[in-house]
């Protein structure tokens, strides 16, 4: 007689195919964690760059207007210095010389 005591064969197959299915399981399950944060990943670095065109888009349609106006050399206080570009480098003088 050549019996075992312990679990039958029946027994032991089917926990081993549970665990087998538990780990596939968990596989999955960890593979599709991973693709559905990367989805939700490129959704908001989109919208982030539409956001950023958006404002870029704004911000240049205003930067014209508040150009279209000089400034008044008549307003200022005569301590104001003034810069201004030359060859040679930036000067820097008081307002209204």
């Amino acid at each position: 007689m050549t019996g075992t005591l312990g679990q039958s064969d029946f027994t032991h197959g089917i926990a081993d195919m549970l665990r087998r299915a538990g780990a596939f399981m968990g596989r999955a399950g960890f593979g599709l964690f991973l693709f559905v944060a990367g989805v939700i990943a490129v959704l908001a670095t989109t919208v982030i760059g539409v956001s950023l065109l958006i404002a870029m888009v704004f911000l240049g349609l205003t930067r014209g207007a508040g150009r279209k106006a000089a400034p008044r050399r008549e307003a200022a206080r005569p301590d104001t210095l003034e810069a201004r570009h030359t060859p040679d480098g930036w000067v820097i003088e008081p307002y209204g010389r």
